[in-house]
């Protein structure tokens, strides 16, 4: 008894602790809202408020929003707070990339007018197109890799000076270069979602339980964070969306939506914009077995399905785990004495009769308003720990069409990757779906589905473009390994 209420209190102090972290990192994220919004603010004297706020948080977390302030900064008085507030916390660890290029500036700008002490103080500093004006600092997705390469020390030559002006001119597309973060950054999706994100210029910033996830490595930036169902998950989530003033979400994990999902309004006031399937969709995925029942009361494809060993289908079977991914423990069986042991040896498992045909995955996208806007259907040629690794698009009406109906029978929004086989008589069945990217997806982006930009796009509230996920049939995948370095 004794042994149980030291269990539970123990418990209480761990929700306790991880409630406290989720509250704080809330409060942070509503400060650093708030420094931001005072950044932008028309008000010269709320700019420089915003200013001295952000120097009272320190530069490891606000450097990113003084850096974007001081490219557009116009008045003299703010710009020199912002000089002298670098200033002040010299003392502070070089911690970041955006703390590195933001003294740069403010000790290159003061070294053009040595005068500029206080705001006030001496002639105006010298504005941004005057011959011998110190540029604002860069803000392309790559400056951060490129500080750290060159160990923090130059500064733009004059050979430069062309790029580095093009480089801080406007961009027409207010997407052109968001920063998103990419949960899952070790699976093969995390993997294509980052490169797709960097191929196209936003700047990535990659999470995963891993430490040693290889997508940490290829993302802008790279943190691990607990796993989804340890209670410090959502807090150090928001916290790097924070400290990185991140745009929008990218999950790409299924698992992770049962916490996600139940937590928009925290993710919103870190200025995340999400767009997820409901936490009933998400558990109607990742349970197979309430997936099969779903698909069975609306009449749709689907293997005859029974629970563990309650009741009998035809065989050969196929016996997996209720909630499994990525065909661990996936076992398909042709005997009675087989499928015993198969049972045995699987985790909550359900057994569903083999379906004979051509495999398939199909890559859609699901627009807020439940519009499906595109489906992406490739032959699963050569399969290895469920991923595929040899693979041709094709086209076909009626995959497209029963893909369709289940996901609007889920309910679903988002990326979702829906498999099934078509049949030699041409009828199709459906396996399962996968709310998220799929390990596939760099296929369906090659043959011209760019499923990824739009469902940024649809994240950023931007209307769809269904002409952007048109695949081409009769484009093959050759899938192989490659190899990132550190260090």
């Amino acid at each position: 008894m004794c042994c149980d209420m030291k269990m539970i209190a123990l418990i209480a102090g761990i929700l306790l602790i991880a409630a406290a972290l989720t509250w704080r990192a809330i409060r942070y994220a509503r400060v650093r809202k708030g420094i931001r919004a005072g950044l932008a603010d028309d008000d010269p004297a709320m700019r420089m408020a915003a200013v001295r706020q952000a120097v009272e948080l320190g530069l490891a977390t606000t450097a990113p929003a003084l850096l974007r302030a001081v490219r557009v900064e116009a008045d003299p008085n703010v710009r020199a707070m912002v000089i002298e507030a670098v200033a002040s916390r010299q003392w502070e660890p070089a911690s970041t990339a955006a703390i590195v290029e933001l003294r740069l500036w403010a000790k290159a700008y003061s070294d053009v007018r040595p005068e500029l002490q206080r705001p006030g103080v001496g002639t105006d500093p010298l504005l941004p197109g005057v011959a011998g004006t110190v540029l604002p600092p860069s803000l392309h997705p790559l400056r951060e890799k490129e500080f750290r390469r060159r160990g923090a020390t130059d500064v733009a030559t004059d050979d430069d000076a062309d790029e580095t002006r093009a480089a801080h001119a406007p961009d027409p597309d207010p997407l052109a270069s968001t920063r998103v973060l990419v949960t899952g950054a070790g699976g093969a999706a995390g993997v294509s979602v980052i490169r797709a994100l960097r191929d196209a210029g936003h700047y990535v910033i990659a999470v995963d339980a891993d430490r040693q996830a290889v997508g940490l490595l290829l993302a802008d930036e790279g943190h691990a964070v607990p796993r989804y169902d340890d209670p410090t998950y959502l807090a150090a989530l928001i916290r790097i969306a924070t400290v990185y003033e991140a745009q929008a979400l990218i999950c790409t994990v299924a698992e992770e939506y049962l916490v996600l999902s139940t937590a928009t309004e925290y993710l919103e006031e870190a200025g995340l914009r999400t767009l997820m399937p409901s936490i009933e969709t998400v558990r109607t995925c990742v349970d197979k077995w309430l997936f099969a029942q779903a698909m069975e009361a609306a009449a749709l494809p689907v293997p005859a399905t029974v629970l563990g060993g309650e009741g009998e289908v035809a065989g050969p079977w196929i016996v997996k785990p209720r909630n499994g991914r990525g065909s661990r423990d996936v076992h398909a069986v042709s005997t009675k004495k087989q499928l015993a042991a198969a049972l045995a040896l699987t985790p909550a498992p359900i057994v569903q009769t083999q379906v004979v045909g051509r495999e398939f995955t199909a890559d859609a996208l699901v627009y807020p308003a439940g519009e499906l806007c595109g489906v992406a259907p490739r032959w699963r040629l050569a399969t290895k720990g469920g991923i595929s690794t040899l693979g041709a698009t094709f086209d076909d009406h009626v995959v497209n069409d029963v893909v369709g109906r289940v996901l609007k029978t889920i309910g679903h929004v988002g990326p979702a990757n829906v498999q099934g086989f078509v049949t030699d008589d041409g009828s199709v069945v459906i396996v399962e779906v996968n709310p998220r990217f799929s390990g596939g997806l760099p296929l369906s982006l090659h043959a011209g589905a760019d499923l990824v930009g739009e469902y940024l796009r649809a994240i950023m509230g931007r209307e769809p473009r269904p002409e952007r996920l048109v695949v081409r049939p009769g484009v093959t995948m050759f899938r192989h390994f490659d190899e990132v370095y550190e260090g």
